[in-house]
């Protein structure tokens, strides 16, 4: 079940783990095992203010989501449109977990429940 949290730009629809799709779920896994391991993890910079900003010691990573898209003139790197983006603190911890179907438009982001 969704739900809404925030407000005005902040806003988000909180969706549940269990409702998105078994790529997505797979991704989350991997993202997480990804954040234990310490390595190649690529920081999300927020900086069109998508996301709520980070408190001291906190950092955004992103990990993409399925397979990447082939380039073309308007992208041309071959990075996919959706994205995982891990709320971290300075401890390694995962705080928040947000997902996006389109990376490059701002108000696609989803806040995702998980345990």
């Amino acid at each position: 079940m969704a739900h809404r949290v925030g407000f005005g730009k902040l806003e988000r629809t909180v969706l549940s783990v269990a409702r998105l799709p078994p790529d997505v779920r797979l991704a989350i896994i991997q993202f997480k095992n990804q954040l234990r391991g310490g390595a190649n993890l690529v920081v999300f910079h927020n900086r069109e203010n998508v996301l709520p900003a980070t408190a001291h010691g906190q950092v955004y990573y992103e990990f993409q989501v399925g397979a990447a898209r082939a380039p073309t003139a308007q992208f041309p790197t071959t990075a996919g449109c959706r994205r995982i983006v891990g709320l971290v603190d300075a401890g390694n911890n995962l705080l928040k977990i947000y997902f996006t179907d389109e990376h490059y438009q701002a108000g696609s982001w989803f806040q995702l429940q998980f345990p």
